[in-house]
């Protein structure tokens, strides 16, 4: 199958050409005798360190035994350097990717399957939970391997509920309760004194803007015992959608929408002591294990919980998981090679070593007894948990991903800013993503035509 179609599918716009002359190379002082394996990653700061650790101690020992020796590279967008240059013949033979390339990199040939080698080395597949085992295969083949797993929960400051009235240790269970704590945990200041809901916000319950940590802006409808992508087609116009954006739009007319856009502007670098949770601007947010990371930086006197995210009924518990993943690309150089190193990765102890250092949690069933031990993160359970929801889901494993994560976020943004009435808003983004999704399928029909 041709990779260089893949470039002109995903507009990548960096040219390969440019990339191979320039690309990373990065080998220092190699041993004799050593099959090199060049590794590409995006981590780079404590995550890309904590890497470069194990990289290091696999050199050192498994490495000298088995004459290899790993190159690890940090990059930035490794995704679309991984694909640039497969098509140009020179791919690495390990690359970390965010979860979500996994789909259309597959569908596009990029990646090489890897349950032969999965089979030859006998790793134990069974091992890991199944939600992250299930992330890493595509149309029933398995492309890549567990890295980083997390989920994804409510934070909420304890000090604000117990200012506000509400209870501790009883965090909503229900996306209607969510709202009744979020509008009680509004704040305002300045205005009409006779109205205390007048004036500007100082402080906001909760909010799903990108602009305040609402990173996953196309999630809601599965809170709402729904979902984006049936394995054939994008279902957004449905019952659960509409509910969510009806929930959305609830919260932010109930506190005034344009004093809510105003407040959500004046949001802070992230990583840093003006982020509105840990400054205590903003009381709850949906955020995944790596807030405690901050928090203990920044904001250590913090007295916050975490609970899983509030779905439309107490009885079935929706729970956002996604991970980082090695993957193999297609055309690497030494795969047995590669596959030597992530079985190295992929020992428990080595594995947990990693996420603990990314503060994030285990991709095992049974972790460790020093992982939660150890964890930098006082809630780990709650998150490790959440990953055993009978409810738990991935990004949609659709090819067209990105395009259609695009639109949704046009669309929450259309919401917010009540520039169109939610109803329309939907029926318009189904009809988009459904031509998006048509015109994919008629040119990898073609595509696999030619092929042959």
């Amino acid at each position: 199958m041709n990779i260089r179609g893949v470039i002109l599918v995903l507009v990548l716009g960096l040219p390969a050409a440019g990339l191979l002359a320039f690309g990373p190379r990065g080998l220092h002082e190699v041993p004799p005798d050593r099959t090199i394996v060049r590794y590409w990653e995006k981590w780079t700061g404590v995550e890309g360190q904590a890497m470069q650790r194990i990289v290091d101690r696999f050199n050192q020992t498994e490495g000298t035994r088995r004459g290899i020796w790993v190159d690890y590279n940090a990059l930035g967008d490794v995704d679309k350097r991984m694909l640039i240059s497969a098509a140009g013949g020179d791919p690495p033979d390990v690359a970390g990717l965010p979860d979500r390339f996994v789909p259309p990199y597959a569908d596009q040939g990029a990646l090489r399957p890897l349950d032969d080698l999965a089979r030859e080395f006998s790793l134990d597949l069974d091992a890991f939970k199944p939600i992250w085992l299930s992330i890493c295969r595509y149309d029933g083949k398995l492309y890549a391997l567990p890295s980083t797993p997390y989920t994804i929960a409510l934070y909420y400051n304890r000090s604000l509920f117990r200012a506000a009235g509400l209870d501790p240790d009883h965090p909503p269970q229900t996306t209607a309760e969510l709202n009744e704590y979020a509008q009680r945990l509004t704040r305002f200041e300045g205005g009409d004194p006779t109205n205390p809901r007048a004036g500007r916000i100082v402080q906001l319950g909760f909010t799903v803007s990108p602009a305040m940590l609402g990173w996953w802006t196309w999630i809601w409808p599965y809170f709402f015992d729904g979902q984006l992508w049936d394995g054939r087609r994008f279902t957004l116009d449905t019952p659960a959608t509409h509910a969510a954006l009806g929930w959305v739009r609830e919260l932010r007319t109930a506190v005034g929408n344009d004093r809510v856009l105003q407040f959500e502007g004046t949001s802070a670098a992230i990583e840093s002591a003006q982020n509105p949770f840990l400054s205590g601007q903003l009381a709850m947010v949906f955020q995944g294990p790596w807030l405690a990371n901050w928090a203990r930086v920044y904001a250590p006197d913090l007295d916050y919980g975490v609970a899983p995210f509030p779905s439309v009924t107490r009885e079935r518990q929706h729970v956002f998981a996604s991970e980082d993943v090695f993957v193999i690309p297609t055309g690497a150089r030494h795969p047995r090679e590669a596959m030597v190193f992530l079985e190295y990765v992929l020992r428990q102890e080595v594995m947990e070593e990693l996420c603990q250092a990314h503060g994030k949690v285990s991709p095992y069933r049974l972790p460790g007894s020093e992982f939660f031990a150890r964890h930098p993160n006082p809630h780990i359970h709650v998150f490790d948990e959440m990953a055993t929801s009978p409810e738990v889901f991935g990004y949609p494993s659709m090819p067209t991903w990105a395009e259609a994560w695009t639109e949704m976020l046009y669309l929450l943004e259309t919401v917010m800013r009540e520039a169109r009435e939610p109803a329309e808003a939907i029926r318009m983004t189904q009809t988009k993503v459904d031509s998006v999704v048509a015109d994919y399928e008629r040119m990898a029909a073609h595509r696999r035509g030619g092929a042959r």
